[in-house]
């Protein structure tokens, strides 16, 4: 494994402590020398809808982050927009839409879904830089 990785999980519980329709998957990275992290979640199970990424200490311009499941395939292949190409000062955030399915659902309500667990690749990165993913999973 490159760099550092760590995951921390809520279970989109509100203030009741009822349990929602959305989790959200925070994940803290910190790049080695080459400019790399890497690091497997735990089991995610659901419609991948939403990420945002916050560069943290700002990373090489256009870093990218890759996110497979356990047969190695780019869950976000297949979406209109992915993780690539992130941006070293702003706070991003990207919907997930699978492009093949899309235009039968005039909504766009077609989200990649998920039962693995996911292993998250930053690359690109510069050495030493950190950065942070938070993955909005619905379920």
């Amino acid at each position: 494994m490159a760099g550092t990785v760590t995951f921390t999980y809520d279970e989109g519980h509100d203030g009741a402590g009822l349990k929602g329709h959305i989790q959200k998957v925070t994940v803290d990275w910190t790049s080695d020398a080459s400019g790399d992290a890497d690091g497997t979640s735990r089991k995610i199970v659901g419609r991948l809808i939403k990420g945002v990424t916050d560069p943290g200490d700002s990373p090489t311009d256009n870093y990218d982050i890759v996110i497979t499941d356990e047969e190695g395939v780019n869950v976000l292949g297949n979406c209109f927009d992915d993780l690539v190409d992130r941006d070293t000062t702003n706070t991003e955030e990207v919907y997930f839409q699978v492009s093949n399915l899309a235009a039968t659902d005039p909504a766009g309500g077609v989200h990649p879904v998920v039962c693995d667990t996911l292993t998250i690749t930053v690359s690109n990165a510069g050495n030493a830089k950190s950065g942070q993913l938070i993955l909005y999973v619905g379920v």
